[in-house]
């Protein structure tokens, strides 16, 4: 993965030792690969250095402007809806810039307050900037947000995994309308696509392609890397561009059910609005429900030996909470084969715990 500037944010004041925020979160990350993190000490599986202490804070960002708020509401500058977004927090002296600490204090070597600074955490915001569609690339660092803006017309904007823009023009591409399969052979061959070409200012890829009906069904295929792979993202648009996005549905605290039953119906409630989500093409929104059936089957774990079929149902369990994460991998990655085909053991695996309870899924 390729290094990025880390945009710092500075905040507006001094904090004082007895004023540190409630709701930041102490967590464990790597000191060269900050999106990885855990709840508990270890090393990092990238590069193998041990894991280090590190403050994060939920705040509220402007998808455009270098904004950030400690609550929802609208952009100062442009009226548009705020999303959350996560920074990580040190507090540093504003002479010793080598002194970082997690707890506001006075620095050690010249006692100077230190000073809350505030700098933005790799994949915390994959966010549409332009009201479109937001996907992470396989490979981790390239980010990329289709619209349709007018009718006949598909962008693509490139970003860098802290969403900053990138310039469309080291880019490949093209828009895929019409595809067939071959079962014998298993290849799909491509029977209308049009070339995705750099904008003058390099702001964006565009294809020109014929105007249709809604939703609309686009599959980018993007080179990153010279004589790498073309990678694919399936675009569904179900209406009219609108400009800008809604703040997204952000996961709330998730309440568990005493009862065995009452669990498995809400895996099943949780399997339905992954399939809703599925139908109309809102892959980056199936991790939510996703991972909460998740952890709701790890809630039913201790009851496996009370159903009538055990072997079963902890098979059904383990199953659920792999595809559970591969939907939330490949929601991510925008590659609709791939989410069916976890989508297909997520399905499977609800039904099996809910027939174990004899609870119709």
């Amino acid at each position: 993965m390729r290094g990025a500037c880390l945009l710092v944010v500075w905040l507006a004041a001094v904090v004082p030792a007895s004023q540190a925020p409630s709701g930041d979160d102490l967590i464990w990350t790597c000191p060269v690969h900050r999106e990885e993190t855990s709840a508990s000490e270890g090393l990092c599986p990238q590069c193998g250095k041990a894991l280090v202490r590190a403050r994060v804070r939920a705040v509220w960002s402007c998808p455009l402007h270098a904004l950030s708020e400690p609550a929802p509401g609208k952009c100062r500058v442009c009226g548009r809806d705020l999303y959350p977004v996560s920074h990580e927090v040190a507090y540093v002296c504003p002479m010793h810039s080598e002194v970082r600490e997690l707890e506001p204090g006075s620095c050690p070597i010249c006692g100077m307050a230190l000073v809350s600074s505030s700098s933005a955490r790799p994949h915390q915001d994959h966010n549409p900037k332009y009201g479109g569609i937001f996907f992470m690339a396989p490979d981790g660092w390239h980010h990329l947000e289709g619209t349709y803006p007018e009718p006949g017309v598909f962008r693509v904007h490139l970003y860098d995994n802290f969403s900053v823009p990138l310039s469309a023009k080291g880019f490949k591409g093209r828009a895929v309308l019409k595809e067939s399969f071959d079962p014998a052979t298993r290849e799909t061959r491509e029977l209308a696509a049009y070339p995705l070409l750099a904008a003058r200012d390099g702001s964006y890829l565009e294809a020109r392609i014929p105007s249709g009906s809604f939703p609309l069904e686009i599959s980018a295929k993007i080179q990153f890397e010279k004589d790498g792979p073309f990678e694919r993202f399936d675009f569904v648009f179900a209406g009219p561009w609108a400009g800008s996005a809604p703040a997204p549905e952000s996961p709330r605290e998730l309440v568990v059910p005493k009862e065995p039953s009452a669990i498995v119906e809400a895996i099943g409630e949780r399997a339905r609005r992954v399939e809703e989500l599925l139908a109309r093409g809102a892959f980056g929104e199936i991790y939510i429900p996703a991972l909460e059936a998740k952890d709701l089957a790890l809630a039913l774990e201790p009851h496996v030996s009370a159903s009538p079929d055990p072997a079963t149902l902890a098979w059904a369990l383990r199953e659920l909470v792999r595809s559970a994460w591969l939907l939330d991998d490949y929601g991510d990655l925008g590659n609709r084969e791939k989410i069916l085909l976890a989508h297909a053991r997520f399905e499977e695996a609800s039904e099996q715990i809910a027939s174990c309870f004899r609870v119709a899924p």
